[in-house]
């Protein structure tokens, strides 16, 4: 079994280990966070026309209660 217990610095590290050792838990391991990495935006492609897109919809035939019904009746098991 694995415990987790995130701290900020090595002084909040020593109280849950000091109570850990009185317990006879000897299988301790100690791993420092991996670091955050900010995430890498790429610029779109401007030259690209969105003008194209307006409309696709305007054939179908459903309207918000259809689609709500639709929603609501998937299966969200993950």
């Amino acid at each position: 079994m694995t415990t987790t217990i995130e701290t900020i610095g090595l002084q909040e590290v020593e109280h849950p280990l000091k109570f850990l050792k009185s317990l006879n838990i000897k299988n301790i391991s100690i791993k420092k966070a991996p670091e955050k990495r900010k995430p890498i935006i790429t610029k779109g492609d401007k030259k690209l026309d969105p003008k194209g897109l307006f409309g696709i919809w305007h054939d179908s035939h459903c309207t918000l209660e259809s689609v709500r019904s639709t929603a609501w009746k998937r299966n969200w098991d993950i």
